[in-house]
This record gives structure tokens, sequence and C-alpha cells, in this order.
């Protein structure tokens, strides 16, 4: 299978009273192997990950293209990708962890939840996925990167890997505190990436991060790129890096 499938049109989540599409695409042997089972890799902001065409601006991260390149070149295993359509109008909400006050937010921990739990049982029951902890990553960037991080970090005994790409980090002044609070309980890994050219505070906000979470015992990846500007080209790049670098 050569492009993503919907997976689902629309699985439910209870807590918002609302629906979301699922995309997956499978690994190229995924039907010449059907004993095998494979590691997953969720996105959010799904409509951005795959093709172009689906994407907001017309550029997507290909990111199965990305995988079958570097399973070519380099020799480097396929997961099953899952692509979850954001929330349009309810985007920010649902993948903001607090609100303007510094208090948990309703809607951000019940999508994170959803992610964990309702989505990830779901495609567990669909697919030949290794469900355990340590096959399972999590990956988004923008306001998508906060929930990917917030998600993973709540949620450590289901994800053993988060891509942070770009995170909204301004949004979320709080989670700083609540890391050190909360601290390791598993060994979660984060890859966290930005560019030079989104700002000196989405730098200052991403090293910092990185301190708190190296100071709580987490082990990290810092990546800085020069000339990294905040869109799907520079995504599309980390999510590579974050490949080669989850199978290193």
């Amino acid at each position: 299978m050569e492009h993503p499938f919907l997976l689902a049109k629309g699985i439910r989540i209870p807590a918002l009273k609302r629906r979301r599409k699922v995309w997956a695409f499978l690994p190229e042997d995924y039907f010449e192997e059907p004993e095998k089972r494979y590691p997953v890799i969720y996105f959010n902001d799904g409509q951005n990950v795959f093709e172009g065409w689906k994407a907001a601006f017309g550029t997507g991260w290909e990111a199965h293209t990305v995988m079958r390149e570097l399973k070519r070149a380099w020799g480097i295993p396929e997961c099953i990708l899952i692509g979850i359509e954001h929330g349009k109008r309810n985007r920010v909400k649902e993948y903001t962890p607090f609100d303007r006050h510094g208090n948990f937010s309703q809607e951000g921990n019940a999508y994170a939840d959803f992610v964990a739990n309702g989505l990830k049982n779901f495609v567990d029951s669909k697919l030949r996925t290794r469900p355990e902890r340590e096959y399972t990553a999590l990956v988004g960037s923008s306001m998508g990167g906060l929930s990917a991080f917030y998600t993973a970090f709540k949620h450590q005994d289901v994800f053993s890997l988060a891509g942070v790409f770009s995170p909204s980090l301004w949004a979320a002044p709080a989670l700083y505190s609540l890391v050190r609070m909360t601290g390791r309980h598993y060994p979660t890994k984060f890859y966290l990436s930005a560019g030079t050219r989104e700002g000196k505070y989405t730098r200052q906000n991403l090293v910092h991060l990185n301190d708190v979470l190296l100071s709580c015992g987490f082990e990290t990846r810092l990546s800085i790129i020069k000339g990294g500007e905040h869109n799907e080209t520079l995504w599309q790049e980390e999510f590579r890096n974050f490949y080669r670098w989850l199978h290193s």
C-alpha cells in the first residue's frame, strides 16, 4: 500500500462530544507478513502529516515517503503511522494543556487522554500493532508539538518516545513547574527541535524545557536547525532526523 488511508471517518472523543478522522499508513510488508506486528507513531495535525493536498498550506510532511526512503536507503524498519485530524476551530483549545490562569484545561486534558487511551486502544484493535509503550511514539509541531509533549509526559506509561517540533511553549508557562513536580516515572525520551528563524523565544523556551527534562533524569535530543522556519518543510526534515534517532 503506497498511500495513507482513512482508518476512521469519525472516531468519538466522548469527553468532548466530538468526532475525529484518523488516517493510517502501513509498512510495505504488512500484508506479506500476516503474523508480524509493528511499532506505531501517532501524529497530531494529521491533515499535514502525509500528502500535501490534504495539508492546510499545500505542503505536507510526506512522513510515509520519508519513512519508506529511510528503509530503502538505510534498512531502517518501518512503523505504522497514524495521523489524527485536528479539531479545526477547536484546535488551539484541544492542544493547550492549561488555561490562561495556569489551571489544567478540560479540553486539553480530554484530548490528551483520548489519544493515550481511546484512540490507542482503537488502533491496537484494528491493526497489528506492538501495543507496549516501548513501541509507541507521539509526534507534533507548533501547538500540536505542545500537545504531543504534554500527552507523552502525562502518559509516560503509554509513550516511550515523543517528537516535539517547534512547540508553542509560550502558551503553557506552567508546564516547566509541572515537569519538575511530576518528574520521571518511565524512561520516556524526547526529541526537541526548533529553527533559528522561528524567533529567539521559541529557542529559549525549548532550551529551558530541555534543561528541566535533563534535571529530572529524562533522555533528550535537542536539535536547533540553522535557518529553520516555522513550517512544514522544517518539520518534514526533522521527522526524518527523529525517525533515524529513534532507530539509532
